[in-house]
């Protein structure tokens, strides 16, 4: 039997509302406790097949976890508790971000910029040279 899929689960329990920090932990907390609970199968003798499925019943339904996530406030991002806030909060500090971003784009990928400005330039001069010479050819014939 494979192992639960935590991911999926993580992914309900963002959609649920639930602090992306908070859904992250629980996924962490309970992968360790499954390979926690299958070494322990392993230890006392059973097989890897059987003490997977044995881990995964002692765990339980996950979608329970998920419903009983969903019903804590205190588990709930800021944003799904005061929805009002977030949507005044969010677009100012996007618009506050904007001018920031390609500042920052620049100085992390600061060497594929400097070769493309670079390759840029020795295109403009070897244009620029070829009009000199298409001028100079036109100037003295």
């Amino acid at each position: 039997m494979p192992a639960p899929d935590f991911g999926a689960l993580e992914q309900r329990l963002l959609l649920a509302g639930t602090a992306p920090a908070v859904a992250s932990r629980m996924r962490e907390e309970l992968e360790d406790h499954y390979a926690d609970l299958v070494d322990a199968g392993c230890a006392e003798g059973q097989s890897a097949e059987s003490a997977r499925h044995a881990a995964a019943a002692l765990l339980g339904d996950l979608e329970l976890l998920v419903q009983v996530a969903g019903g804590r406030p205190e588990l709930k991002s800021w944003a799904w508790r005061w929805p009002r806030l977030a949507s005044t909060v969010y677009p100012v500090a996007f618009v506050l971000a904007l001018p920031v971003v390609p500042i920052a784009a620049g100085v992390a990928h600061a060497p594929a910029i400097f070769r493309w400005a670079g390759c840029a330039l020795a295109g403009a001069l070897v244009t620029a040279a070829i009009f000199l010479g298409l001028q100079l050819a036109i100037l003295f014939s």
